[in-house]
């Protein structure tokens, strides 16, 4: 699959005074190769491709990659990787999720502008470099590693807002009303955030409308309730966790912010007419 991997990954993510780092490495495909596909969970993934040329899948929506081109993952997306045969892919990458919430609040309104798959990537030489400078810091650690992944790291995230804050995504058909903008924006949240949300409330904060309008309006628009697609969301999350052999699944019930397995167990069973069961 790979002629070289480099993976500093962390089972628990590590804190840089406020960023949660969970990967940072390098890999150099073989020609062909795909990094199957896998659920990335509470955070944002940068992908920077240095030489080669291939294709990224969030959600199973592909977009072409280049060198030079620097791609950003979402929280909960499906995500997958595919190296040509002529030009292997190489690249870095990184995972991380800051605690800051102005911060995410810049980050989510990424989210909500560049959900489609052609709208993730941009280029960037100076993301590039920060990218390849933290992943050499977290590697081979020096005097002063702690405070200098930090600054690398802010750095980072605030360049990340600057440079896909002016390069706007296509997002919705010109022709698309503001109640369907509104729901989709909705709809994305909830599934860019299943592990994070504690409660719906926060779509009024993030939207900057009333609640009851926004739950109303979902209603109206989609026929469905937001506690509904929530749910759904949740449920559908867990189904592609048991996948994923390390987890159990009381560890995929508090993922998903569960009160007991025996709760997530019930509703699974609900929704699905059978009981969970991991994958073997």
């Amino acid at each position: 699959m790979n002629r070289y991997h480099l993976n500093n990954y962390f089972n628990q993510p590590r804190d840089f005074g406020g960023y949660q780092v969970i990967q940072a490495g390098r890999l150099y495909c073989t020609p062909g190769a795909e990094i199957a596909q896998h659920l990335h969970r509470n955070w944002f993934e940068l992908t920077v491709v240095t030489a080669g040329t291939g294709r990224i899948l969030v959600n199973q929506a592909g977009v072409p990659v280049r060198r030079g081109d620097v791609h950003l993952s979402f929280p909960a997306d499906l995500h997958c990787i595919v190296s040509d045969r002529d030009a292997p892919l190489e690249y870095d990458f990184f995972s991380f999720y800051p605690s800051d919430p102005e911060l995410l609040r810049e980050l989510n309104g990424i989210v909500l502008r560049h959900m489609p798959a052609d709208a993730r990537v941009v280029r960037s030489d100076r993301l590039a470099l920060l990218v390849q400078d933290v992943i050499r810091e977290i590697t081979n650690a020096g005097a002063f590693s702690e405070r200098l992944v930090q600054s690398l790291c802010e750095q980072m995230v605030i360049s990340l807002i600057r440079t896909y804050g002016v390069q706007t995504g296509p997002g919705l058909p010109g022709h698309a009303s503001h109640p369907d903008t509104l729901c989709y924006q909705m709809m994305n949240y909830i599934d860019t955030h299943v592990f994070s949300l504690r409660s719906l409330t926060e779509l009024s904060d993030v939207l900057r409308y009333n609640y009851s309008y926004l739950s109303a309006l979902f209603r109206k628009t989609t026929g469905q309730t937001l506690a509904d697609y929530y749910r759904l969301c949740r449920l559908k999350t867990a189904r592609r966790l048991m996948n994923e052999d390390s987890l159990s699944l009381t560890r995929i019930a508090e993922m998903l912010n569960y009160s007991t397995v025996q709760n997530f167990s019930r509703a699974y069973r609900k929704e699905f007419g059978e009981p969970p069961r991991r994958k073997k």
